[in-house]
């Protein structure tokens, strides 16, 4: 958004609005409603998207990842939802954050989706999430041997043990970092 002086909040509002009813694809809306979604839950959907990954070739799998897990009324454990929720949030995500029921935005403990779009997604985030990949899968960690980019699974065990593996590496990354 290119703005010559700061606009006023309404000003700004009816840009952002406008510009997302611009550039959003004619079909978009038809294929929420084919998959019983509305905008709204749409484009939360693709905020958590857009927040859990920054590779457009894994938004697909995320989005199908959390289709799967809404439909079996599993939590969705999205811990970019938790942060969004947590007021002056440090970097630091601990296990009190984990357990907060007040934060009406903690995936872990809340079912189904946020109330409210935790970001502003991409067009790619959107597209996802009418297209997700249809893989099956229900898990997804950060990759241990490349931590831009996620692991995905279909089976708890075998994401407990890309956990394990993460944060293996990551203590490991930790320490060099350190030294």
């Amino acid at each position: 958004y290119r703005f010559t002086e700061f606009p006023e909040p309404e000003d700004l509002f009816v840009t952002l609005l406008n510009t997302f009813f611009e550039k959003l694809p004619a079909y978009y809306i038809d294929e929420l409603q084919k998959i019983e979604l509305t905008l709204d839950q749409g484009v939360i959907l693709a905020s958590l998207i857009e927040r859990e990954t920054s590779k457009d070739e894994e938004r697909p799998i995320v989005s199908d990842v959390i289709h799967n897990r809404l439909k079996r009324k599993m939590a969705l454990g999205i811990d970019a939802s938790i942060i969004y929720g947590i007021k002056d949030f440090d970097g630091n995500l601990r296990y009190r954050h984990l357990q907060d029921k007040q934060n009406s935005y903690n995936t872990r403990i809340h079912p189904g989706l946020p109330p409210t779009p935790i970001c502003s997604p991409g067009l790619p985030s959107l597209e996802a999430v009418v297209s997700p990949s249809g893989h099956g899968y229900l898990y997804y960690v950060v990759d241990a041997d490349d931590f831009s980019k996620h692991r995905f699974a279909k089976k708890l065990s075998e994401h407990n043990q890309n956990v394990k593996a993460y944060w293996k590496a990551k203590r490991i990354a930790d320490a060099i970092a350190q030294k």
